[in-house]
């Protein structure tokens, strides 16, 4: 069992997640998106050192406050339970934007990459 000051910690640091624009959001997710599609990208030469390629992206992704679904569902999702966020503030303030910023900023950094592989051949 949480204790409440524990709770309220955890709200504490939920909240701010909610107050950012969901354009806003939208555009600090393609980043994230980007980062992460890098960071598959990198695994596979890590040779050993794949702990320290996802720890420093994860780092990255946090200090600079850019928005992905995965970590960021947890802190909405708290909210949710909280009741301090409804359902459809959350789909559509933190969900959907989210969600396709991620996808376009990892879509993007495919789309170079895979070009750059081909455009001697084209």
């Amino acid at each position: 069992m949480l204790t409440p000051e524990l709770r309220e910690a955890m709200l504490e640091l939920s909240r701010p997640l909610m107050s950012i624009v969901p354009v806003d959001m939208f555009f600090k997710a393609i980043t994230a998106g980007f980062l992460m599609a890098a960071m598959v990208w990198l695994l596979p030469s890590a040779e050993g050192g794949q702990f320290h390629v996802v720890t420093i992206v994860t780092y990255i992704i946090a200090v600079g406050g850019f928005s992905h679904i995965v970590a960021g569902s947890v802190e909405a999702f708290l909210l949710l339970v909280s009741g301090e966020l409804g359902s459809g503030q959350m789909l559509v303030g933190f969900t959907i934007p989210v969600l396709f910023g991620n996808v376009v900023g990892g879509t993007a950094l495919f789309s170079l990459i895979s070009y750059a592989q081909v455009m001697r051949e084209m």
